[in-house]
């Protein structure tokens, strides 16, 4: 059998088409398993997201910066080569993410800061995408620098992936079993395709290493969460659940933020009774969230209550029955109560009859995914489908005397977004702030609600006649009425989720440093110098190159940067609207991925069925396109037409990109011969995006804001093209 380095890299059995397409699926797979365990390991929300996929795109752009050297041949082997490479890799990376606590020597599930998950996410994206990155070139050189080629298959593979891990993989296995299943089969299917020398053993090495992956993912669990015992572990479309024990207290994660621990019976009590006190009588009450944490059984200890429990993850109630108390599993198979496995803001708005109370038990607003509950258009619903004098109640982490500065504006958004919706907001002081909220009266009053108490027989440990008066002392309840009466209170909104960003200042001011005087200093901006100012420097850039640069590379570069930027920011500002508008948003980014991922392959298979394009005439006019598409996502952002909006949106967004990059590249290929540059530039473009995006702009200025200053860098780009 002839060795590889005797092949020349077009007589192929797949002519070099196979290696693209595999590198494009295996890219997107390892990110998407990746920042699946990233999320888990460092308390998911949009910042990490944006950290992780900013490393990502970073690194793997200045992998397609790195010129490949030898002969056709030798590149050949080095392609086969990088795939099991890049797979033993992504198994590193894995086995760091779950052992990352321990490596910085914190507790598990102790909050890290950003710092620590800044380099972790630079580290991983180095030992990951930097190969993955250089594969790029690697494979433009394989096809006699046919870039438009390797982007297409690229895409394509990616797009494969996104539909592969969407449909069969994350519904029926385990993070590292899905990783594990995609990783040695990609690699596998290249080594045997192309045989490099010692195929054989690297094909035996990755098996092994998947079947290892596979095999130890529970026990490495285990002992990545030593002192502390890991009873139980399950990856679900929804996120990572996992059951803590310490003693007779269970606790829950989901992607490593607790989300309730039993028995915690402080916290359960405050969730129904300061609500159900405020009525004789009520009778339907709809829980969402809480009900496995003991909120349920609370709610029955009144008379005559129905609860209607909404719980979005049925492992939750799955889990709940196998750890729970005898009497908190006794609540919810009580035929006085309803479990519905539901997106409980999809649950609400279609829910037929009104309710007398609707309780909310969720974590705080620390991502935007929950920041969605917490939102004036949330506080509107709810209004809608609460009876004549119905109350809402919910309850955020607060301080029982002090209020910082950063807590007083989070809590202070809260109260500002309810008083736009209800006529009477309250507040109850202590180590959780309770928001009660209704269009009647409301008390909290010690003196009323142990009257209450009194005559339901409620027996209450903490909610209780000998703990409310010092509870709700009158000057501690004046003192945080003052404290959230700001009138420099933001309101939260489904698309302007300052609160969400508030929560962020307050989670990083925990750790100091460099993280929270960013953030804090960030807010502090107008939105004119912060956005406005950065478009006028563009400009004046693009006017400086039109003038003195009107043959230089930049001609082609710059619409390629301004498209990688502008696809970035756009997918990310999609998922945000997606989860806001439709419900979880975790377990469908493989598939918004796949239909951006798809679109660019139909751009790019357009691009380069033009045989004589004029390059400079044609991206004018893409990137006119650009500005029409942008122009449709402003008045898409309201969710109409549902779900397939948005996903046709991506793909637009997709063809425009695909299409634009053959025609610029080919254009930029005629002034250099470095077949990476322009991908590099793309990629480094989309980092910016990404970081810019989730880190500045959507937090606190809002997704409106954020199209309509990319519809004007686009109308400038366009501007400078013709």
């Amino acid at each position: 059998m002839r060795e590889m380095r005797d092949a020349d890299p077009r007589a192929l059995g797949l002519k070099g088409r196979l290696p693209p397409f595999v590198l494009g699926f295996l890219a997107a797979s390892f990110q998407i398993y990746l920042l699946r365990e990233f999320n888990a390991s460092f308390a998911g929300n949009e910042l990490s997201f944006g950290l992780f996929l900013g490393s990502w795109l970073f690194w793997g752009g200045i992998g397609s910066f790195v010129k490949p050297r030898g002969r056709p041949e030798v590149v050949a082997r080095r392609v086969a080569r990088l795939y099991g490479l890049a797979f033993a890799l992504f198994g590193l990376g894995l086995a760091g993410l779950r052992f990352s606590h321990k490596l910085l020597g914190v507790l598990p599930a102790e909050l890290t800061g950003l710092v620590p998950a800044l380099g972790f996410a630079f580290a991983l994206s180095l030992l990951v995408s930097f190969p993955l990155g250089h594969g790029f070139v690697l494979n433009a050189r394989l096809l006699d620098g046919d870039v438009a080629a390797v982007y297409t298959l690229e895409s394509a593979g990616a797009a494969a992936a996104g539909l592969i891990v969407h449909f069969l993989l994350i519904p029926a296995l385990s993070n590292w079993q899905g990783a594990a299943l995609v990783g040695s089969a990609a690699s596998a299917v290249v080594l045997v395709a192309m045989k490099p020398a010692r195929w054989r053993f690297l094909l035996v090495t990755v098996l092994a290493l998947a079947a290892g992956l596979s095999l130890i993912d529970v026990p490495a669990q285990r002992a990545a969460w030593k002192p502390l015992r890991l009873v139980e572990t399950v990856d679900t479309p929804y996120g990572k659940l996992q059951v803590i024990r310490t003693g007779e207290q269970v606790t829950f994660f989901d992607n490593g933020l607790s989300v309730f621990s039993h028995p915690d019976i402080g916290a359960a009590e405050e969730t129904v009774h300061f609500a159900l006190l405020q009525r004789q009588g009520q009778r339907r009450v709809l829980l969402i969230g809480g009900g496995a944490s003991g909120g349920a059984a609370e709610a029955l200890k009144h008379p005559g209550v129905r609860v209607d429990c909404v719980e979005l993850d049925p492992a939750v109630i799955r889990l709940a029955g196998r750890h729970l108390q005898p009497r908190d599993r006794a609540a919810l198979d009580d035929p006085r109560v309803r479990v519905f496995h539901s997106d409980g803001r999809t649950f609400l708005a279609r829910a037929a009859a009104l309710y007398d109370a609707v309780l909310l038990s969720l974590p705080e607003p620390a991502t935007a995914q929950v920041n969605r509950y917490y939102t004036r258009e949330f506080f509107e619903e709810v209004r809608e489908k609460l009876a004549p004098r119905g109350v809402f109640s919910f309850a955020v982490p607060s301080a029982e005397n002090y209020l910082s500065e950063t807590l007083r504006q989070f809590l202070s958004s809260l109260a500002a977004t309810l008083r736009g919706v209800f006529r009477e907001v309250l507040a109850v002081p202590g180590g959780n702030c309770v928001f009660l909220a209704s269009d009647g009266a409301l008390t909290i009053d010690p003196g009323r609600l142990s009257a209450a108490i009194a005559s339901l027989g409620l027996d209450l440990r903490y909610v209780s006649p000998g703990m409310l008066p010092a509870r709700l002392h009158p000057a501690r309840v004046k003192e945080l009425e003052d404290a959230l009466s700001a009138p420099d209170a933001r309101i939260n909104r489904d698309l302007v989720p300052v609160s969400y960003y508030f929560h962020s200042v307050l989670w990083a001011a925990r750790f100091g440093g460099l993280e929270a005087r960013l953030l804090r200093a960030a807010g502090k901006v107008a939105r004119a110098w912060m956005l406005d100012i950065a478009l006028l420097a563009f400009a004046l850039g693009l006017a400086f190159l039109a003038v003195f640069k009107k043959r230089s590379p930049a001609r082609f570069l710059v619409p390629m940067a301004v498209m990688g930027f502008t696809t970035m920011a756009v997918e990310l500002a999609v998922f945000i609207v997606f989860q806001a508008r439709f419900g979880f948003v975790y377990g469908k980014i493989p598939l918004l991925l796949a239909a951006f991922m798809a679109g660019l392959v139909v751009g790019s298979l357009a691009g380069r069925a033009r045989r004589r394009p004029k390059e400079a005439a044609e991206l004018a006019v893409v990137q006119g396109a650009f500005v029409i598409w942008l122009l449709l996502t402003t008045g898409s952002l309201s969710g109409a037409g549902g779900e397939p909006v948005l996903f046709i949106l991506l793909s637009g967004f997709g063809a425009l990109g695909g299409y634009l990059f053959v025609m610029a590249n080919r254009g930029l290929l005629g002034l250099t011969a470095h077949l990476g540059l322009g991908y590099g530039v793309d990629l480094l473009a989309s980092f910016a995006g990404v970081i810019l995006a989730t880190w500045l702009v959507i937090p606190l200025f809002g997704i409106p804001a954020l199209i309509w200053r990319l519809t004007i860098l686009n109308a400038l780009c366009f501007l400078y093209l013709i």
